[in-house]
């Protein structure tokens, strides 16, 4: 089946057969232009004859989208892929645009340089011999209920080839005191990103790291304002190349196999093309999806947002209508730490809410704590005194609680980053795991 969400640039390879594209987009002055546009009338047979285009059957998913999914997508609206500029010349933020090694403004990072420089896997052997050893909760989730969809991914590749696969920006949002833990991110998950960047206070090419200015100080209670600029970069740079963008801070771990084939699925392809029917390849307009750890702000069931702890993602029409419609009206000057409830509530007036990301046995995908926190976590009798069991919705307890194919965990610091990565990807000395 054609794949909804792959974006068509104009120097990607092309399959022969139905391409997988939702549509040609390229940049204009805020003018849309359509795939096809210029093409010349089909040639004809005779001088009566008329050329009819061949009928493509809609299909529908195996499985139809659950209740509250269906729900969810059904008060989005389609939003029209073609890029918009919103740059207005990069003269003011959150459009200022990024810094080089030496502050001037202008630089665009070449997110594809980790992809093709990975470093190598360099936690000493001795604290990965002793980490591989521990049986903690976290050796226990990561051992007897998430893993890798290896084998999914093999058949992912077979079927579709590594060119047709979507394409996946990873955003890391950090300072330059915070660029220590860059290093363990690009040797682990960082690289298995199609696109990556640090988002940080100085550039640093060497870790991926770029400044963005952003309106304010630089401070824990302006990270608003910094997630403005942020995705604003993102946008102005890359939209057109990535079908679907992750952000987290510098202590999130992504399991990118799982998540790829999870934007790959029957479900998010049917939910980004409006919840019926499958995509056929030829869309030129996908319903916004926001995707992550779904929580109840206060317990409040009509106020609910993805926690920004492991991250959210996003695909090209919620990044275009976060950009393009949303962050220039709203609260565009506010001075606060919950961006991800501002994100969420910015959404909401364009009837985006946050996808149901559950899997199939009640298992969350995206996790705001380590693997062994879950593991052993148990509901208080009296939720009210407890801020997760008050902001969680439905969720299981001990290693019931994470999917089988998790995406995400979060205040993975450290060597703790290292020490996931091998127990997940089979890299524990022999004898240890």
């Amino acid at each position: 089946m054609p794949i909804l969400e792959q974006s068509a640039v104009v120097d990607r390879p092309k399959p022969a057969k139905e391409t997988l594209s939702v549509a040609d987009t390229k940049k204009t002055d805020g003018q849309p232009k359509s795939k096809g546009q210029n093409k010349a009338p089909a040639e004809s047979d005779g001088e009566d004859s008329v050329a009819i285009p061949a009928r493509r059957e809609l299909a529908k998913p195996s499985k139809p989208l659950c209740d509250e999914c269906l729900k969810v997508v059904e008060k989005a609206k389609p939003v029209d892929l073609t890029y918009v500029d919103m740059t207005g010349g990069h003269k003011e933020h959150p459009h200022l645009g990024a810094k080089d090694v030496n502050g001037q403004l202008g630089y665009i990072h070449d997110e594809t340089h980790l992809r093709k420089n990975p470093p190598k896997f360099s936690m000493n052997q001795d604290d990965l011999k002793s980490a591989c050893s521990r049986r903690d909760n976290n050796y226990k989730m990561l051992t007897e209920q998430v893993s890798v969809d290896f084998a999914g991914e093999k058949e992912a590749m077979q079927k579709l080839g590594p060119e047709n696969r979507v394409k996946i920006f990873c955003l890391v949002y950090t300072t330059e005191k915070g660029h220590e833990n860059i290093p363990r991110i690009r040797e682990t998950w960082g690289q298995k990103c199609d696109g990556f960047m640090t988002a940080s206070t100085k550039s640093d090419p060497s870790i991926d790291a770029v400044e963005i200015p952003h309106e304010g100080p630089e401070e824990y209670d302006n990270i608003w304002q910094k997630v403005r600029s942020m995705w604003s970069y993102i946008y102005d740079n890359y939209y057109e190349t990535y079908d679907w963008f992750h952000i987290g801070g510098d202590d999130y771990y992504l399991l990118v196999e799982n998540l790829r084939l999870y934007l790959e699925s029957e479900e998010i392809r049917t939910a980004a093309n409006g919840g019926t029917y499958l995509p056929t390849g030829t869309e030129t307009s996908q319903t916004p999806l926001y995707l992550g750890r779904r929580f109840a702000y206060m317990g409040d069931m009509d106020d609910i947002f993805n926690s920004g702890g492991s991250g959210y993602t996003i695909n090209k029409a919620a990044l275009k209508t976060l950009v393009v419609d949303g962050i220039p009206t709203h609260r565009p000057h506010a001075k606060t730490f919950s961006e991800d409830t501002m994100v969420a509530r910015l959404f909401k007036k364009y009837g985006i809410e946050a996808y149901e990301t559950k899997d199939e046995n009640g298992g969350e995908r995206y996790m705001p704590f380590m693997p062994g926190h879950h593991y052993g976590y148990r509901m208080p009798a009296d939720k009210s005194k407890d801020w997760y069991a008050k902001y969680s919705i439905n969720i299981k307890e001990g290693k019931d609680h994470c999917a089988k194919h998790s995406i995400a965990f979060h205040y993975v610091k450290q060597n703790s980053m290292y020490r996931l990565h091998a127990l997940l990807y089979d890299l524990c000395p022999p004898g240890t795991a």
